[in-house]
């Protein structure tokens, strides 16, 4: 991978534990933590790795889930005012996602 590589950190989520080393060896030294398909799962293991990098204390992985879950139920209402269908909003681009979460953390600072 060479220099320009070496400082970068990755998380890995994988749906079963050591399933990607079948596949993929380049991965070693990297954090890789098994989700089993769980969103809460998933949450919690970005939420650790998050916190590990940044070396402090980050909110507690049921805040975040909550915080999570309001913002998921907001933004499905906001959506299908807006005349989204159900099947729009699950298929909402990445950007306009993240966009409608920054409206939506910026309007509750």
């Amino acid at each position: 991978m060479g220099a320009p590589w070496s400082s970068k950190r990755l998380l890995i989520l994988e749906s079963e534990r050591y399933r990607f080393q079948a596949a993929i060896s380049d991965l070693s030294g990297s954090y890789i933590a098994a989700h089993r398909n769980d969103p809460l799962t998933a949450s919690n293991e970005v939420r650790n790795w998050l916190a590990q990098g940044m070396g402090s204390t980050a909110l507690a992985p049921a805040a975040i889930w909550g915080k999570f879950t309001d913002f998921t139920a907001d933004n499905y209402d906001t959506l299908i005012a807006r005349g989204y269908s159900p099947s729009d909003i699950e298929a909402q681009p990445v950007g306009e996602l993240i966009d409608c979460m920054r409206d939506w953390l910026t309007a509750r600072l």
